[in-house]
C-alpha cells in the first residue's frame, strides 16, 4: 500500500478520521464486526442489517475521494473489492448486490455493499429506501451468522 496508512488524521485537520478509526480498530482485532483483513481494505458487517449481509468496504489508505488514490491503491482497492462483492453476492444469494460510495458523512474512502433480496417490494429504488431501520444493529447471532458465511466465501 503505498497511501497513507490507516489512522491518519482527517485531511491534516488534527482531528481522528472515523474511517481511520474504523480501519485501525479491525487491524488490531477490536472490531467485532470484522469479515476480513485485505490486502488494501477492511471488510466488515454493517452497522445495520436492513438488508441481511450488509456490509462495507473501508480503505486502509486513507482519501476522501477513491478517485485520488495513488494507482497502485486505487487497483489494489478494486481489486478487493471485487473479492468482497463476490463473497457477500455468494454468502447473501441476493438478487442484486447495490455497491454506493458516497463519504459525505464519513469522509474516508469506503463502499457500501447493500444485497438486495427478490423478495423485497422495493428491489427496483436505492438502498435508502429503508432508512429507517439504519439504526437497528440486528440480532447479535445472525451478525455473527453473516460475518462467518461472507468470511467463509471469500
Amino acid at each position: 500500500m503505498s497511501g497513507p496508512q490507516a489512522g491518519a488524521g482527517a485531511g491534516g485537520t488534527g482531528q481522528r478520521c472515523p474511517g481511520c478509526a474504523q480501519v485501525a480498530a479491525a487491524l488490531e482485532g477490536r472490531d467485532p464486526s470484522l469479515i476480513a483483513v485485505l490486502p488494501h481494505a477492511v471488510l466488515v458487517l454493517g452497522p445495520h442489517q436492513a438488508m441481511p449481509g450488509y456490509s462495507v468496504l473501508w480503505s486502509r489508505a486513507h482519501c476522501e475521494e477513491l478517485h485520488r488514490l495513488p494507482q497502485a491503491d486505487w487497483d489494489g482497492l478494486m481489486g478487493d473489492l471485487r473479492r468482497a462483492s463476490a463473497a457477500v453476492e455468494a454468502a447473501t444469494a441476493c438478487h442484486k448486490l447495490n455497491i454506493i460510495s458516497l463519504g459525505n458523512v464519513v469522509r474516508h474512502g469506503h463502499l457500501h455493499l447493500y444485497p438486495r433480496r427478490a423478495d423485497d417490494p422495493a428491489r427496483l429504488r436505492h438502498p435508502y429506501v429503508h432508512e429507517g431501520r439504519f439504526g437497528d444493529p440486528g440480532d447479535p447471532a445472525q451478525r455473527r451468522h453473516w460475518i462467518q458465511a461472507i468470511r467463509g466465501a471469500l
